[in-house]
């Protein structure tokens, strides 16, 4: 089984979300945190664990994925429209949105990001 990083990252590429220029793993590259002409989004782990113990041993593995999402200074699209794509992406691919925190401004580029936390329930396969 791939990372939570990897199989989130790989869904939102997967969709081509014309607002999104970059998707990254982790932390944004320093070249690029100070970019306010891309919309960015960061994707980190927050949860990877057993879970839905049966019979000795747990049959299911819990993952999450925390994505922020910073936009470029001059938004030329619908904010909402592109949170409500983002969150519906992930619920239909089996995901929860498990918290979706309000929008902030960085004091220093003026920019507006989002953090979004999703997480999904993976049913292992039984060992032969």
């Amino acid at each position: 089984m791939d990372m939570p990083v990897v199989i989130a990252e790989r869904l939102v590429k997967s969709a081509g979300f014309t607002w999104l220029d970059e998707v990254y793993r982790g932390a944004i590259p320093k070249e690029q945190v100070t970019d306010t002409t891309s919309t960015t989004a960061a994707i980190t782990e927050y949860v990877s664990e057993p879970a839905g113990d049966a019979n000795a041993t747990f049959k299911r593995w819990s993952i999450g994925v925390e994505v922020q999402v910073y936009y470029k200074a001059s938004v030329d699209f619908s904010i909402q429209d592109a949170e409500i794509a983002l969150a519906k992406l992930f619920k239909a691919d089996g995901w929860s949105v498990d918290q979706s925190k309000p929008h902030t401004t960085d004091p220093g580029t003026n920019q507006v990001s989002k953090v979004f936390y999703f997480d999904k329930i993976i049913n292992l396969k039984e060992a032969k």
